[in-house]
């Protein structure tokens, strides 16, 4: 079994962050550990408040996690405020061997902010420990991304939406490959990046390749939207067991 390092925010209503990404590695049979930065209380329709935890406490559970597992992927999730990027930067600088999928996780699809503005630069910088990172449309904007001269791999989500969602994978050698799929319904679904980039990470830790890993990632995504689950709010969560 394949263990998985999870750094990232905690999701109190339980459909993204950490809770979604631990549910993506035991789905796919890999064991998650997890490093929180910030505690938010949230649900699907927006978040009210986040608690960014202390540089140390993020410093401290990494160190417990790693002296204990061999480590065969990261995903690396929000990260809020560029005391904690800067922590975490150290710990990638020792894990250059391994796949490392960061998600740039700088806003919610409800439009709250999950990182502050002093970090974007921060952010920006951390993209070149990633072997890919996966933004979303509205994310690659904010980060203004140079795709002539890209600090890694980067798979830009939700590139063109019509009857087909498509994806666009931009090679730091300059070959852009795309990766489309029928629109399934809802379209609003919350923690598919997150469930996704935890995804991805899970299949290159097992040997895949980056093209078989994002088309693994994608199938899983879709057959979890199309279980998805109820909530008061309508069917809005994955379902990360229905394949």
């Amino acid at each position: 079994m394949k263990n998985i390092l999870i750094i990232a925010g905690s999701d109190s209503v339980g459909g993204a962050g950490i809770q979604a990404d631990l549910k993506t590695a035991e789905a796919l049979g890999c064991y998650g550990a997890t490093a929180v930065t910030a505690i938010t209380a949230q649900n699907t329709n927006g978040v009210i408040d986040v608690l960014a935890l202390s540089p140390k406490m993020l410093d401290n559970q990494l160190k417990m996690i790693t002296d204990e597992l061999k480590i065969d992927a990261i995903k690396v999730g929000m990260l809020f405020n560029k005391e904690l990027i800067s922590c975490v930067k150290i710990w990638l600088e020792n894990f250059k061997d391994i796949p490392i999928v960061i998600d740039p996780v700088c806003v919610a699809k409800s439009g709250a902010k999950l990182l502050e503005d002093s970090a974007l630069m921060a952010l920006k910088e951390l993209l070149s420990y990633a072997t890919i990172a996966t933004p979303n449309l509205a994310e690659g904007k904010i980060l203004e991304l140079d795709f002539t001269n890209l600090p890694c791999d980067i798979l830009l989500k939700r590139t063109k939406v019509d009857e087909f969602c498509e994806d666009s994978l931009y090679l730091r050698n300059g070959e852009i490959l795309k990766f489309s799929q029928p629109l399934l319904k809802p379209e609003i679904m919350h923690g598919a990046g997150c469930s996704f980039s935890s995804a991805l990470a899970c299949f290159l830790a097992c040997g895949d390749d980056k093209i078989l890993a994002i088309k693994k990632a994608k199938k899983f995504i879709s057959s979890a939207i199309s279980g998805a689950l109820d909530t008061k709010f309508g069917k809005r969560v994955l379902n990360h067991k229905v394949r």
